[in-house]
């Protein structure tokens, strides 16, 4: 199968176009040259036979050349960690971006549309547990796009004919994931504190078992108009995941335990003052939320329907991530 990729340098991108090139897949995909770091990852997978081309999902000229002869668009691009933007940012990436790849898609007689939405949609505190028939609760534009996002592809797939399949991701994580390497720099140091108790469950999911979840849904006829959760193994306490991560780094703890209730409030004054002054705030409300997150999912309609399961738990997959954290001399 031929399958176009946008975001394919990203995190979650250069993980799926890895493992579809391992399973024989022709890849082809769009980029912008940008850092140096990128420079070198799309030349290493242009090594293993991945195609890029130099482009923008506001081009569709780019798009449309990229996708020649494309089966499927595995659309993973979008605005996730961007800070000092506007909501509209984010929706003209993650709206508008999409319906521009679905479009160009149409146009070069795409069968399939796989699109990388989040599990975040439903709310970042569910009691019980969550699968796909509950309601969405986004909690920030992010997740809100995303909502957005997924509407455009139910409506616009069916006006062009073409089936989809959407993919909600709980927290990934993995190798080459810029977002943990605070943490466990913080960790490896003993500096990185529990505030509360850590009773709140997070359900990570390792970033391969995303790709794989996302390239079983490009290829299997059942996932045609499926919408399905792919989280790990089990929703961890976070204390837990926290000596998870503290073993990982030779530790006994990851930090001290301390109270929430002061954090809550220094942060919520510092966000606030420093928004009176136009700086940015070192701590603010939603940097907290990783102290209060508590939600659990249910993955049986990606079990069921793509034949998926995740394969790495945490302690496996912290080790990878750290390991890969060294080889890049990140840590």
């Amino acid at each position: 199968m031929r399958i176009f990729v946008s975001g394919a340098t990203g995190f979650l991108g250069r993980h799926f176009v890895e493992a579809a090139l391992l399973a024989g897949h022709q890849i082809s995909a769009l980029h912008r040259p940008t850092s140096p770091e990128k420079q070198a990852l799309v030349r290493g997978l242009q090594a293993r036979g991945a195609e890029f081309h130099t482009g923008d999902l506001s081009d569709s000229r780019s798009l449309q050349f990229a996708m020649q002869g494309a089966d499927c668009v595995c659309h993973f691009a979008s605005a996730f960690r961007e800070t000092g933007v506007s909501d509209d940012y984010f929706r003209s990436v993650n709206v508008t971006g999409t319906r521009n790849t679905i479009e160009a898609a149409a146009g070069q007689g795409v069968k399939r549309f796989v699109f990388c939405s989040t599990a975040g949609i439903y709310g970042s505190r569910v009691p019980g547990v969550v699968d796909e028939t509950a309601s969405v609760n986004p909690q920030n534009i992010y997740e809100r796009s995303k909502v957005e996002a997924e509407e455009v592809v139910r409506r616009l797939t069916a006006e062009r004919g073409m089936e989809y399949a959407i993919v909600r991701p709980a927290v990934v994580y993995g190798p080459h994931d810029e977002r943990l390497i605070k943490m466990f720099k913080a960790a490896s140091r003993g500096r990185f504190p529990l505030f509360g108790s850590g009773k709140g469950r997070r359900h990570m999911v390792y970033v391969g078992d995303v790709a794989d979840a996302a390239l079983r849904a490009c290829v299997l006829p059942a996932a045609a108009g499926q919408e399905m959760i792919v989280a790990g193994p089990y929703a961890a306490p976070l204390r837990e995941i926290l000596s998870v991560l503290a073993r990982t780094v030779n530790r006994s703890s990851c930090g001290p335990k301390l109270p929430l209730a002061p954090m809550l409030a220094l942060a919520a004054v510092t966000e606030d003052v420093c928004n009176l002054l136009g700086v940015k705030p070192p701590i603010y409300r939603r940097r907290m939320d990783f102290y209060l997150n508590d939600t659990a999912f249910d993955c049986s309609r990606a079990r069921n329907v793509l034949g998926w399961k995740p394969a790495v738990d945490l302690e496996e997959g912290f080790g990878r991530t750290l390991e890969s954290y060294r080889q890049e001399g990140w840590i």
